[in-house]
């Protein structure tokens, strides 16, 4: 049953990141589909990070108050949003299927940590790694398959893939969750959340996971117009693409290497410098092949923090506020990411002001992992001798 429920559960966290970016890929050919401008359906995709930031703290707690329900809540609004939109492609109603997905998101998450701690122990990061993968291979999917999809059958073949995915999450979650018994608590913890906020720790992964992803998100975002005064704008989305790929392979390959070592720590220490010192080249010098290198190792060194840092929550936080450390290492780190990627578009009109600016909040990702304790030092679980 435990297996069965770990694969409804990769399989429901595809769909709900394909559910996220069903569209970008197809922006401009499926409002006219739809009859709505490029911006109204562009604001589908953004509904999600929305909702995220007002609903981490909150979801989090209530996976701690009652892990089997809320887990079940955030499957549920995914399904409704994954196979609800083949009801109808009228706008408003996919934009209620959207704040659906949007909903359930955070409850998903947010359930990464808990769910591994209670079933797995000792061997969590390995799910934390898949469910992280699944995560990341849901958003990328949406991206890559998205045009293809749509030029084959427009919005039907483009919103099936998703339906059909969470259609089988969330049988396989059905069927398993009965036979699987979770840490239920007797009352909301507000006492052991402000004993979260006090930990340092949780701060400081919060900033650097804010800082990574920040850079991450600009790539993704602003890389293309950034290159456009050294001419290579044209090799932009292909570079992204190579980053991403083999950022999957470091999802699947290095978060367990490096917990079975307890090697957290040091690995953010000696990853940092690293890119940072690539963006400052690209700064000075930059051609196709630097920039493909570059940003290909930056990938494969940076996606796998993120299943890191929750494996560090895992590890060194009481099962009674997995949840909700999670949720409040997932605001901190939102907040940092989303003004920072908004702050990119001023630096965009030039290659070398760009990377310069990518290269601040790595330098201070570096700075804040000289402040965490090496892993071997850490009591575990810390929270709960609190």
């Amino acid at each position: 049953m435990k297996a069965l429920l770990t694969l409804g559960f990769i399989l429901i966290v595809f769909a709900s990141q394909a559910v996220w970016v069903t569209f970008s890929p197809v922006l401009t050919l499926a409002s006219e589909d739809l009859g709505v401008s490029v911006e109204l359906l562009g604001l589908l995709a953004v509904t999600y990070p929305i909702f995220f930031l007002i609903l981490t703290i909150p979801s989090g707690l209530l996976l701690d108050r009652d892990f089997k329900r809320w887990f079940l809540f955030g499957t549920v609004m995914t399904f409704f949003a994954a196979a609800g939109r083949l009801l109808s492609f009228n706008y408003w109603w996919l934009l209620i299927c959207q704040l659906s997905g949007a909903l359930g998101q955070p409850f998903l998450l947010n359930a990464f940590v808990p769910y591994a701690s209670q079933l797995y122990g000792e061997k969590r990061t390995a799910v934390i790694s898949a469910l992280s993968l699944s995560m990341y291979l849901g958003t990328v999917f949406a991206l890559a398959a998205g045009l293809k999809l749509y030029s084959i059958g427009g919005l039907k073949t483009l919103i099936l893939p998703a339906a059909m995915v969470s259609v089988l999450g969330i049988l396989l979650i059905l069927i398993a969750l009965k036979g699987v018994e979770f840490r239920k608590a007797e009352e909301f913890a507000i006492k052991q959340f402000g004993a979260v906020v006090k930990r340092k720790d949780l701060w400081i992964l919060g900033a650097i996971l804010g800082f990574g992803v920040a850079t991450f998100d600009n790539l993704a975002t602003w890389l293309q117009p950034a290159l456009r005064n050294v001419g290579l704008e044209k090799v932009a989305g292909d570079a992204v693409a190579i980053a991403i790929v083999l950022g999957l392979i470091g999802v699947a390959v290095i978060p367990s290497r490096i917990a079975r070592r307890n090697l957290r720590t040091i690995y953010m220490r000696s990853i940092t410098p690293l890119i940072a010192l690539f963006f400052i080249i690209l700064s000075f010098a930059i051609n196709d092949i630097i920039l493909f290198a570059f940003l290909g190792i930056s990938g494969l060194l940076m996606l796998p923090a993120y299943a890191i840092i929750m494996d560090w929550i895992g590890k060194f936080c009481g099962k009674e506020v997995h949840g909700s450390a999670t949720g409040f290492v997932g605001l901190t780190s939102r907040a940092i990411s989303v003004a920072l990627t908004l702050g990119a578009m001023y630096f965009i009109g030039s290659a070398q002001i760009y990377f310069t600016y990518l290269t601040l909040p790595i330098s201070i990702a570096f700075i804040l992992t000289l402040m965490l304790p090496n892993d071997l030092r850490i009591s575990e679980p810390q929270s709960e001798q609190q």
